[in-house]
């Protein structure tokens, strides 16, 4: 669909239009944000760039009101980091991110997640550097099935 496509099916409904989880690169958001195509993009990082595209396609969305809920989580607990982090900078724009269930082994296997992650539908950010925790290889190496048991050598 292009930007005129989405801009008439915005137009025409009240209920709010969201796309982005796989649009690739910030230059490919921008017509959507310049039309005011849509009412929620949903970028995913992963699919676009990275945590630094996403924070830029959130602030030029946020001069034209246009809400974020970013897609994906980077397949898991690495990805729930960076999102923890990025949502933490982003205007007053960003609503919500997916949230991967946290799988019990998480805390083995990473350390500075809190526990629990969600409290009362929110996720404190924890005051770490970088993505706020630090992945123990020595413990993923465990939870590794008999054909991957190389993967971290």
């Amino acid at each position: 669909m292009t930007a005129d496509d989405y801009r008439q099916l915005t137009e025409s409904t009240s209920v709010p239009i969201f796309t982005g989880e796989q649009i690739y690169l910030r230059q490919n958001f921008r017509e959507l944000i310049d039309r005011y195509a849509i009412d929620i993009l949903g970028p995913d990082p992963a699919d676009m760039g990275g945590i630094s595209e996403l924070k830029w396609v959130a602030q030029h969305a946020d001069l034209y009101g246009i809400k974020i809920a970013p897609h994906g989580t980077f397949n898991g607990l690495l990805g729930l980091a960076a999102h923890v982090q990025v949502g933490a900078t982003m205007p007053e724009n960003f609503i919500a991110f997916e949230y991967t269930q946290a799988a019990p082994f998480w805390y083995d296997i990473v350390e500075g997640l809190p526990n629990p992650i969600v409290k009362d539908g929110l996720i404190d950010v924890w005051d770490r550097p970088g993505l706020g925790v630090n992945f123990i290889v020595k413990e993923a190496k465990k939870y590794l099935s008999e054909e991957d048991k190389n993967f971290f050598d």
